[in-house]
């Protein structure tokens, strides 16, 4: 859009000639002013002056969601003047949005309430006769725009894949360790087991190794009963 277009915001000064609001709005302490009517709006709702203020205050800080909402809610008001100035600050906010048409239709708006508003007949007349962008511009914008979501879209495609991969690698990392969890555990158990097994074998070797001492035992015996026995006949031979 042409940067000719009068932008400059009208604030009723004429009506808030006692306001702080508007010292702290003229000082372009902007902040402080929309703290200001805000408390104003707080304790009283229906001050439209002072929604028309917050309005004019947030447009200077570039919140044009506030300021629109700041306007619109002025309109309701029976003041011819302050809804005339309504609708010609609305105009330099869509103007702002890069809305001409519609900023177009408030300026109108305005002119209908009051004729002799020249900011509102200037920009209204400015915007009206000023020429479209060319086919082939709109076109390059509309490509441009295009390349844009389209890069967008590949750029989200690129983070959903990265995330993606992420996961997987976690779950490897996580099945990894699980795989050598299993492992150790399986150590742990075969290692009990040859233990066991160790200790069984111990068991059986000290058990045959008393089964044999018996052995011997029996059989030092069983000479030693040989022995007498011998002993005694030879005893009663010679008799």
């Amino acid at each position: 859009m042409n940067s000719k277009v009068i932008i400059i915001l009208i604030f009723l000064s004429f009506c808030l000639a006692q306001d702080k609001g508007i010292n702290l709005y003229q000082n372009q302490e902007y902040e402080a002013a929309i703290n200001y009517y805000e408390s104003v709006i707080i304790n009283k709702e229906d001050n439209l002056q002072a929604h028309f203020g917050r309005g004019a205050s947030s447009f200077q800080q570039g919140n044009l969601e506030m300021a629109k909402k700041g306007f619109e809610k002025s309109l309701t008001s029976s003041d011819e003047i302050l809804r005339s100035k309504s609708f010609y600050n609305l105009g330099n906010t869509f103007y702002k949005n890069n809305k001409r048409e519609e900023a177009m239709s408030f300026y109108r708006k305005a002119l209908e309430i009051n004729p002799n508003d020249n900011h509102a007949k200037f920009n209204y007349e400015l915007l009206k006769y000023q020429k479209q962008p060319p086919e082939e511009d709109k076109k390059d914008q509309d490509d441009q725009e295009k390349k844009e979501e389209e890069k967008k879209e590949e750029e989200k495609k690129e983070e959903e894949k990265k995330e993606e991969e992420q996961k997987e690698e976690e779950q490897k990392e996580e099945e990894q360790k699980e795989e050598e969890q299993k492992e150790e555990e399986q150590k742990a158990e075969e290692q009990k087991a040859e233990e066991s097994k160790d200790k069984k074998d111990q068991d059986l070797k000290q058990a045959e190794s008393i089964l044999d001492a018996l052995k011997q035992d029996e059989k030092i015996m069983q000479k030693k009963q040989i022995s007498r026995a011998k002993s005694r006949k030879l005893v009663k031979d010679w008799e």
